[in-house]
């Protein structure tokens, strides 16, 4: 009873919360196209119609406006952030960048470069293959952005910055959506799922990777795709999708593309086990390894284009190793394994410590939040009348996760690692699912305290 009141409530508030925003977002476009500028507004519009077309031929009908609404208020908000933020940058600070990532200038002026492949200036298939280098590392977000470029020059005579800015806000408000739908496919409660939607997208490195001009929410969202798909009932359309996804994530960002197919192999285990028939299991391994071979065949060149450039210049890089490169050291020292441990767990920390983005607050709250998180699987996983009852498809999936933050622990970047985070914290749901609201409180009073003391401690010898 009191959970379909809380629901009910949930739900009268996102009525009022995503009119509240889509009408300041509106608002501060209209400033926009007072001084000449219509397209953000045309734009704006014409993604909020693509988004709502997306929900209804992919939702169930009793839950289509629901998903519209989250769509809607968190496109805003992203939306909203991302102008206030350009604004005080040039009205306040007129001797900084429009932009917050040094990348984001890189992807706007990919945008320009990738505009003759649209135009038909020149062939458009070239624009996936290594004779568009440097587009060939990310050319499906070359071509998105290249699309909003044509309709800004159509429209304005110019393609902007602010034009450009439209794109993360609009796959971040997809993202939400497509959690929503993963975690309601774990947890029977609606309530919970929304709050923990609410938690995930407001708290967690999402909402800073969904207001600037990168590629990164991109990832994520084709992630959670991935992730959404993979924890249906086994089948072999699944299949099919899984391969659809991480097709286009190769091109979105080849090594993420290349993990998704990864799993792809483990999902068609996992199917495969459920056949009686030896031959058609057989069959089907031999057809699916040598689908993933081809694959990797056709991917070839992009694969040599990625290992060609490895690297990619960016700013918070730079702030990661700035915050870490004292502490790597150290953790360099331990022994094997634990010094790989160590800066597994010191990566969840990121940025550490927060203070260094405070000009950034969504990732200097996330830089609180995500650690509690990532504390609560391990709990989960550690608890045995927790673990049990995690889903055998989530737990794979943790592994590989894990697996790749280990990967990755010599540079760790929340904009990297937080394609696998919805992983992490699906597991870590259980926990909040399971042990009681009082429990839960009393924790996160201990952790809050300790994070901070902790954060404030470091922050200050380092002065």
């Amino acid at each position: 009873m009191n959970t379909t009141r809380n629901a009910t409530n949930n739900l009268i508030n996102l009525d009022i919360i995503s009119i509240m925003t889509l009408l300041l977002s509106l608002f501060l476009l209209s400033t926009i196209a007072l001084g000449g500028s219509l397209a953000p507004v045309i734009l704006h519009i014409f993604m909020i119609v693509i988004g709502v077309i997306l929900i209804t031929l992919f939702s169930n009908k009793n839950e289509i406006i629901f998903k519209m609404k989250l769509f809607v208020f968190f496109f805003s908000l992203y939306l909203v952030y991302s102008l206030i933020n350009y604004y005080i940058l040039l009205r306040f600070f007129p001797d900084m960048p429009p932009t917050v990532f040094h990348d984001e200038t890189v992807f706007y002026n990919f945008s320009n470069l990738a505009l003759p492949y649209i135009s038909g200036e020149k062939n458009f298939f070239e624009l996936f293959t290594f004779a568009s280098y440097p587009l060939h590392e990310q050319p499906l977000h070359a071509m998105f952005s290249a699309l909003i470029a044509s309709f800004s020059i159509a429209i304005d005579g110019n393609n902007t910055i602010i034009v450009q800015k439209l794109l993360s806000p609009f796959f971040g408000g997809m993202f939400s959506v497509v959690l929503y739908s993963t975690l309601k496919y774990q947890f029977t409660d609606r309530a919970f799922v929304l709050n923990a939607t609410f938690a995930y997208s407001l708290l967690s490195a999402v909402f800073m990777y969904s207001t600037p001009l990168l590629r990164d929410i991109d990832v994520a969202l084709a992630y959670i795709v991935f992730i959404y798909i993979f924890l249906q009932p086994n089948s072999y359309k699944n299949i099919i999708l899984l391969f659809i996804v991480a097709f286009l994530t190769v091109y979105l960002r080849t090594e993420s593309g290349l993990v998704l197919f990864g799993l792809i192999l483990l999902y068609g285990h996992l199917y495969v086990r459920t056949l009686e028939s030896r031959s058609l299991k057989l069959i089907f391994y031999i057809l699916l390894i040598g689908l993933f071979s081809f694959i990797i065949i056709l991917m070839s060149q992009k694969i040599i284009g990625m290992i060609v450039s490895l690297t990619e210049g960016n700013t918070t890089r730079a702030i990661a190793r700035s915050s870490a490169d004292s502490i790597s050291l150290i953790f360099n020292k331990l022994p094997f394994p634990f010094s790989y441990i160590a800066k597994v767990l010191f990566g969840q920390m990121q940025p550490f410590p927060f203070f260094i983005a405070m000009d950034r607050l969504p990732e200097a709250i996330s830089g609180i939040f995500w650690p509690f998180i990532f504390i609560a699987m391990l709990y989960a996983v550690m608890k045995k009348n927790i673990r049990v009852l995690i889903d055998i498809k989530v737990k794979y999936l943790l592994i590989v996760a894990i697996a790749i933050l280990f990967l990755m622990s010599s540079e760790p970047m929340a904009r990297r690692m937080m394609s696998v985070y919805p992983i992490i914290y699906i597991t870590s749901l259980y926990v909040f699912f399971i042990v009681p609201n009082n429990e839960i409180k009393r924790a996160l009073s201990y952790y809050i305290f300790g994070i901070i003391s902790l954060n404030t401690f470091y922050y200050l010898i380092k002065l």
